[in-house]
């Protein structure tokens, strides 16, 4: 069987163009831009938010890749204004990543004795994708004996950032970490959290998980290069389209991966701008668009939420 180690969690995947804008440490085996090159320089849009009431500007809201290609030029003036005016950072997770930390939380919550085999629980149509798949990345049904689809779909995409060589080291996370200095850094969500909600996924919708890993795998496109551009150009219509793609095009998808944390989230953020704090908050950047994203959600609980150009 696979079990994640150091290495496996230190990188991403090229495998869900989706995923590099929904989630960080819950999908870090997922979220990746793959192997391409940045966009042609040009100056960065990254969509920012402030958020603020009639006494004035109480937090700031950005939308954020969670790992990027080398050399990716994702700042601007605005948001370097903001995070000088914040007094803490706020990221999905608190604590930086530990692989180590990670891989066990994983492995907790990976196995159920008794499964049948991977290839025997995806679709007739879906079973030449993984058979692509495992061949491409040296692996077989043998490997995750036991393993619930949740887990075979993050290791394999786990596995295929190791091929493509993609550090989260290159994502947004990590530089906000360095220029937040000496304030504090809060989560709103915990590595055990975020992989329970993986765990909790009924077997219906986790088989469609590992399904659209495979056959995104196996199609190998270069969807990531565009959502990477729609997200530098901050695009917010673009990127809640992609939203609604993919497997968060199914319903139950969507409302545990997207839409009640997000309602969670909301929550949260408001409680804590009205204890008087000041936070910068940085989530993936599928949370921010939309209907249902957390600029509307924050707006419905009263504040006034508006882009910063």
């Amino acid at each position: 069987m696979v079990h994640p180690d150091a290495a496996m969690m230190r990188r991403t995947s090229p495998l869900a163009r989706l995923m590099q804008l929904l989630t960080g440490c819950l999908l870090i085996a997922l979220a990746a831009c793959g192997a391409a090159k940045p966009p042609p320089a040009e100056p960065a849009k990254v969509a920012l938010w402030a958020i603020s009431d009639s006494t004035g500007v109480h937090g700031w809201l950005l939308g954020t890749v969670h790992s990027l290609p080398p050399g990716t030029q994702w700042r601007r003036p605005a948001i370097d204004s903001a995070i000088t005016g914040a007094d803490r950072l706020v990221l999905e997770i608190g604590e930086p990543l530990n692989p180590q930390i990670a891989g066990e939380a994983l492995g907790r919550l990976a196995f159920t004795p008794g499964l049948p085999p991977p290839s025997e629980r995806v679709g007739p149509k879906f079973r030449s994708d993984l058979t692509r798949v495992y061949k491409d990345l040296s692996l077989n049904d043998g490997q995750f004996k036991d393993q619930e689809s949740w887990a075979v779909a993050l290791q394999i995409a786990a596995i295929g950032g190791l091929k493509q060589g993609m550090e989260p080291d290159n994502g947004v996370e990590p530089e906000l970490r360095k220029v937040i200095g000496a304030k504090p850094v809060t989560g709103l969500e915990t590595i055990d959290s975020q992989f329970g909600i993986f765990d909790a996924l009924p077997p219906r919708a986790q088989t469609v998980l590992l399904e659209q890993v495979a056959h995104e795998a196996a199609d190998n496109r270069d969807d990531d290069k565009d959502m990477l551009a729609l997200w530098l150009r901050g695009d917010e219509l673009g990127i809640a389209r992609e939203a609604q793609t993919g497997f968060l095009a199914d319903p139950e998808l969507r409302a545990a991966l997207l839409t009640r944390r997000n309602l969670a989230w909301a929550d949260q953020i408001n409680a804590m701008l009205k204890a008087g704090t000041r936070p910068f908050i940085a989530v993936g950047a599928a949370h921010v668009a939309g209907i249902d994203g957390l600029p509307r959600l924050l707006e419905a609980r009263g504040w006034q939420v508006k882009r910063v150009y």
